[in-house]
């Protein structure tokens, strides 16, 4: 006669387990999609000279998220910018080459973007715009988020004159200014204002790390 309520009371405890497993489940269910989801795309916007590569090496060192440079894709990849080119024609500055498209999708298919990645130098067209957009939602990637290094031209005119590199003549260095303003110009007509953090470059090093390190732990994943 004992046995009949031992064993409801058991199958109680049991439906009551399961239940307990299944809210468990549930929940570490959520938290790894929204761990997964944590993948920003961080458009590094700045002048040569502003500093982003310096901050581009802490953001990976620090968060794990690696950089893709445009400039590095235009020297690995000649031939893919000739593809495009007319005889004859100007083909103007190799970072609005619709070529670039095909090499940044090329790059992130090869890497590993659990953690996002940073752009720097892309997008610099409109067309790359639209291009990156469709892009990141097809790799399951957060929408991009800008963060801009702000220096004034004189003071990377003189930044770069400082460091005498061969590649710093001063027609490269306005070459260099006139894309910088030209992409910034496109950045802030595409993206949102509540997407664009602007730092003041001109500050210390480790003072833009720090605020590039609040918009990172901090700001971004407010904005999840």
């Amino acid at each position: 006669m004992e046995a009949g309520p031992a064993r409801l009371y058991n199958n109680h405890m049991l439906r009551n387990l399961r239940a307990l497993l299944a809210s468990a489940c549930l929940l570490a269910g959520t938290m790894t999609a929204q761990t997964s989801s944590n993948r920003f795309v961080i458009v590094l916007v700045g002048p040569t000279g502003s500093g982003k590569t310096t901050q581009s090496e802490f953001i990976k060192r620090e968060f794990g998220i690696p950089t893709v440079t445009i400039e590095d894709l235009i020297k690995e990849n000649p031939a893919a910018l000739e593809k495009y080119q007319t005889p004859g024609i100007d083909p103007g500055t190799p970072q609005t080459s619709p070529a670039m498209n095909e090499l940044v999708r090329a790059r992130l298919s090869k890497m590993d973007l659990k953690k996002g990645v940073v752009l720097d130098g892309y997008p610099a067209t409109k067309d790359q715009a639209d291009h990156l957009a469709a892009l990141v939602k097809e790799m399951g990637l957060l929408p991009p988020v800008v963060i801009q290094l702000d220096v004034p031209d004189d003071m990377v005119r003189a930044r770069l004159e400082k460091r005498k590199s061969a590649e710093d003549t001063p027609e490269q260095i306005e070459r260099r200014l006139k894309d910088y303003h030209r992409e910034l110009d496109l950045i802030r007509d595409y993206y949102p204002q509540a997407n664009i953090w602007t730092i003041d470059g001109t500050r210390p090093i480790v003072d833009v790390w720090r605020t590039v390190q609040v918009i990172l732990r901090d700001e971004l994943p407010r904005k999840r």
